[in-house]
């Protein structure tokens, strides 16, 4: 009897395991895969945070009181997805493309909070929360619209930053553009900013055709050294680093642009050209540093020629910024050539 009873299990086991082999969700469902988080749009009053994940996916924030991290905060305003205007079409494009960027706002000012984020993959129905231990972020001090006239003179000059439109390169292979997540980096601000491409913003007046703008509110910079509203001079001398995100790969595209010329009347106005524009391309592949369309050992070494003065100039000096310091040194050609060969994943 015992034989038989013994017989009886093991035959319940292998009918359950050939039950979850002709289902094989069962098996291989797992939580999606996150990487890339990166902290934008700091002000004193809200952040925002995007990431890749590595599948189809709804995002969240949970927010805790710093630094203990144990408390949650309720009182949060959290938007999954934030556009300008109505951009259900490009959240639901960013959701497929594993693009995510979450809104955290009605938060103090200079508080720092513990963050961590919530992907839900669309299939499984799995989540995953990350980063632990949480992300410890800190919101700026205040927004100002005023700056003394110079170090001797206390008169107040009020200012305001521009909207920029950036034009992205064409996307390779051709395709959707819905989704995409420009980040945008300046010299001297505390955090990138971020804007979905076409969100508030179109080329050709027909929203149901693919753009390559997006519109950045540089208004939303502030000073990394006071917490203060960043003032831009717009008179050249500014660099602006754009990367578009959007692809399980991550990086479609990377841009070198200038801070255009100063209106004072927050207006829309195009970023200028990147800087020695007759000598490198402003626009290109991360990591094709030497601008022949493809990453390889070659742009790890062009780098480092660069570096050490055998190169004047890179044939794609924003391709080569790999770590994204807005300066290409020994660190990005390191990065190049672990990503080569297959150490890791471009940016870092």
């Amino acid at each position: 009897m015992r034989r038989r009873g013994l017989s009886f299990h093991v035959r319940d086991a292998i009918a359950a395991a050939l039950a979850l082999l002709a289902c094989p969700r069962l098996v291989l469902a797992a939580s999606p895969s996150v990487r890339f988080l990166t902290v934008t749009d700091v002000t004193p009053r809200s952040f925002q945070v995007i990431w890749l994940a590595g599948e189809p996916s709804t995002a969240t924030l949970r927010l805790f009181e710093a630094p203990s991290c144990l408390d949650e905060i309720a009182t949060a305003e959290i938007t999954p997805f934030p556009t300008a205007g109505d951009g259900a079409a490009i959240a639901a494009a960013a959701r497929l493309k594993g693009v995510m960027s979450v809104k955290a706002a009605g938060l103090d000012p200079d508080t720092t909070y513990c963050v961590q984020t919530v992907t839900t993959s669309i299939a499984s129905g799995q989540a995953t929360t990350a980063p632990d231990p949480p992300l410890m972020v800190r919101t700026e001090k205040k927004t100002t619209r005023a700056r003394a006239a110079g170090p001797s003179d206390p008169t107040s000059i009020a200012f305001t930053n521009d909207l920029a439109k950036l034009t992205i390169s064409a996307i390779d292979p051709p395709g959707p553009t819905a989704g995409l997540l420009v980040l945008v980096k300046v010299k001297g601000a505390s955090s990138p900013l971020s804007a979905f491409v076409g969100d508030g913003i179109d080329d050709d007046g027909n929203l149901g055709t693919p753009t390559l703008l997006a519109l950045v509110n540089l208004n939303n910079l502030y000073d990394a050294a006071t917490g203060e509203s960043l003032d831009l001079r717009g008179d050249g001398s500014e660099d602006l680093s754009a990367r578009v995100l959007g692809r399980p790969e991550g990086f479609v595209s990377v841009h070198a642009r200038i801070i255009p010329a100063e209106r004072g009347t927050s207006a829309v106005v195009a970023a200028a050209p990147c800087r020695q524009a007759g000598l490198t391309a402003c626009d290109g592949r991360l990591g094709d540093s030497n601008a022949d369309g493809q990453v390889s050992q070659a742009d790890a070494d062009a780098v480092r020629d660069f570096v050490v003065g055998r190169l004047p100039v890179l044939g794609c000096m924003v391709c080569g910024d790999a770590t994204w310091d807005m300066t290409d040194d020994v660190k990005d050609a390191l990065a190049i050539a672990q990503a080569v060969s297959g150490l890791r994943r471009l940016p870092w």
